[in-house]
């Protein structure tokens, strides 16, 4: 982790931050804002991530399920 003296006042992560929604997530208003809320407190500022460069992205990576031939999203558990 950088020094202190570089990161965004009360920040835990310093440098650009690149997050990856599901389109299930980031096309659900609710959904998506419980998703800004808790990226806000990973980054160190609860009430939101001023100061820290964050970019969102629609996931855009897809998996064919061999049984069914459907398309779903690739999408990693936690």
């Amino acid at each position: 982790m950088a020094p202190k003296e570089q990161l965004a006042r009360g920040a835990k992560i310093a440098g650009p931050v690149r997050v990856t929604i599901p389109i299930s997530v980031a096309y659900d208003l609710e959904k998506f804002q419980r998703a800004l809320a808790n990226l806000a407190t990973q980054v160190g500022h609860p009430g939101w991530c001023s100061g820290v460069d964050v970019t969102l992205l629609t996931a855009r990576e897809f998996v064919v399920d061999p049984a069914s031939l459907q398309v779903k999203e690739a999408v990693t558990e936690l």
